[in-house]
């Protein structure tokens, strides 16, 4: 359901527009929606329709006219009866004048000109014409079309001040000219003309519409312009410079998100990279063991079963009793310092991944190296094994 009082009053309903009764059902729709949600005494509402001299009959007419505005809107519910006056629901979004002033709050908060204008265009195009245009004016409905006519004349003119702002100029004179035309007497309206034509190059015109002005409001209130007024004129006839037109304003690229900084190794990490160093490599398939379950990495994984296998040649691979250097040694000595040496500086590579609080995707690849390195010396060693212990053809 969509009420409107931005204009002729109405009631639409899945973009249909509902036929309102004329006269006094219509009178009784615009006094329920100054107070949506509120109860309304029906005493009020006959004051209302009827004025200082009610019939006697006026109780059962009003019950009457609710009963025809009940069936216009198809919802029974939607007028209740209270002990307090009847009461007409209106759920958020329905009324057209609370739409209005969310779009005119919203614009107001904003910083940039060509979006506060953009929401104001939206709340004015929500105004047809004058509050309640169709409805006789009893004294709540002529409060709040007052109301409402102010909030559409001060839309306008922050409209217009956003258009200024971008330097929209040419295009505000005409409008401008229409809103004066209705307003002769708001002078915030006759100081955006006079600017407006000031940057437009009419120089002449723009101190012709301040005579306008003076003219419209001694004519009609006996007074002169005001000081902002009086001084615009002023700065006119100089060519004050800060009159003209701001510089357009370029879009402004993103600025990248700052470079974070690598995580600081802390005791821990390198704790755990020196284990093998420390062990003489004894300790590094379990130290690659426990990176693997603590990072949750299949290529740490595949690190800790080569380091394994390079452990379980060491072992197995028994050394000579020969005096000297046997090749059959080379396997196992290579295997050793696979463990040893290899083991450290690839913990010492790979430490920052282990123990970093950021996800694995968020780091370096080469601090994700996982099994290449230790796959890759369990190959070496492997193949050294191979040549040193073929026997010769």
């Amino acid at each position: 359901m969509e009420f409107r009082i931005l204009g002729p009053l109405g009631i639409a309903h899945d973009g249909n527009e509902l036929r309102v009764p004329a006269g006094k059902p219509r009178l009784l729709l615009a006094m329920l929606l100054c107070h949506p949600n509120e109860p309304v005494p029906a005493e009020r509402l006959v004051d209302a329709l009827w004025g200082a001299s009610p019939p006697k009959s006026a109780g059962d007419n009003l019950r009457v006219y609710v009963s025809q505005l009940r069936k216009a809107m198809g919802d029974s519910t939607r007028i209740v009866r209270e002990p307090r006056g009847y009461a007409l629901t209106v759920e958020p979004g329905e009324l057209d004048a609370h739409r209005f002033e969310e779009l005119l709050t919203t614009a107001r908060a904003c910083a940039d000109p060509a979006r506060t204008g953009a929401l104001l265009r939206e709340a004015l195009a929500l105004s047809r014409d004058a509050a309640f245009a169709d409805v006789e004016h009893a004294d709540p409905i002529a409060r709040m079309a007052l109301r409402l006519e102010e909030q559409r004349a001060a839309a306008a003119e922050e409209a217009v001040e956003a258009d200024l702002a971008l330097g929209r100029d040419a295009e505000a004179v005409a409008e401008l000219r229409c809103l004066v035309h209705e307003h002769p007497l708001r002078e915030r309206l006759r100081a955006q003309l006079m600017i407006a034509l000031y940057r437009s190059g009419r120089q002449a015109e723009a101190l012709a519409a301040y005579q306008e002005a003076r003219k419209a409001l001694v004519d009609e209130l006996g007074i002169e312009p005001g000081p902002a007024l009086r001084d615009l004129e002023t700065r006119i006839l100089n060519g004050d410079p800060a009159l003209d037109a701001p510089s357009p304003r370029l879009p402004q690229e993103a600025s990248p998100p700052p470079a974070k900084a690598p995580p600081r190794a802390n005791w821990e990490s390198w704790l755990w990279a020196v284990i093998p160093l420390l062990s003489c490599g004894y300790g590094t398939p379990w130290a690659f063991v426990y990176a693997a379950v603590r990072r949750r990495s299949p290529g740490l994984a595949l690190s800790a079963l080569a380091y394994l296998g390079l452990c379980g040649v060491f072992l197995v691979t028994p050394l000579s009793d020969d005096d000297g250097l046997n090749r059959l040694d080379v396997v196992p000595m290579l295997a050793l310092i696979s463990l040893w040496l290899g083991g450290t500086c690839h913990a010492v590579l790979v430490r920052e991944h282990v123990f970093a609080p950021t996800p694995p995707s968020e780091q370096p690849r080469w601090t994700r190296t996982g099994g290449e390195v230790g796959l890759a010396l369990f190959v070496l060693v492997a193949a050294a094994g191979y040549v040193w212990l073929e026997p010769p053809g």
